[in-house]
């Protein structure tokens, strides 16, 4: 079975962010790009696990009509 990659898609495993992607397991909210082993222990995402601007406990930046460098004049 080969795997149509999207030009956004991942090439590294959405679990383990090491091996290649080798195979796609398709759930509700889409596909997940996984590589052999961790599609077979049934490993879950790790962007699940750890979703945007929660990693690193990063915020949205308040106003974005202030610059966020000083001296910049934009």
């Amino acid at each position: 079975m080969s795997i149509n990659f999207a030009a956004t898609d991942v090439r590294t495993c959405e679990a383990c962010w090491r091996s290649p992607v080798t195979a796609a397991r398709h759930t509700v909210r889409g596909r997940d790009l996984l590589c052999r082993a961790c599609a077979e222990s049934g490993c879950p995402r790790r962007v699940d696990l750890f979703p945007p601007y929660g990693i690193y406990r990063l915020h949205r930046p308040a106003n974005r009509t202030v610059s966020p460098i000083r001296g910049d004049e934009r």
